[in-house]
């Protein structure tokens, strides 16, 4: 799915889940859930289109219209932080993202 393509969606009023996930900090994709599936969110050459920071993935979801999504991270433990491992079946952290507050920014 394409940024044009999530736009029509959400224009339609068929504004689907978005989760921006980060990969070791230095990369963030956008997974897109509508009712039919999940994909993420691609370039017009059909390649997975990276931002640098959730900030950033944040501004370009506003900007086609998006009004909230949810920022998934894997757990930080042990060695990196200092405390047991993250328990539970997803070890994933998952942060809500207002991107209303981001829309005057892209």
């Amino acid at each position: 799915m394409t940024t044009s393509d999530l736009r029509k969606l959400i224009v339609d009023g068929q504004e689907p889940t978005m989760e921006i996930h980060a990969f070791e900090g230095i990369i963030y994709l956008v997974k897109i859930i509508t009712n039919v599936g999940e994909t993420m969110l691609k370039k017009e050459d059909g390649s997975n289109k990276v931002f640098k920071s959730s900030t950033q993935a944040g501004i370009a979801l506003a900007g086609v219209g998006g009004k909230e999504a949810v920022i998934v991270h894997q757990c930080a433990y042990d060695e990196v932080i200092g405390h047991a491992p993250c328990s539970g079946e997803n070890p994933a952290l998952r942060t809500p993202m207002d991107l209303r507050l981001l829309a005057g920014l892209g």
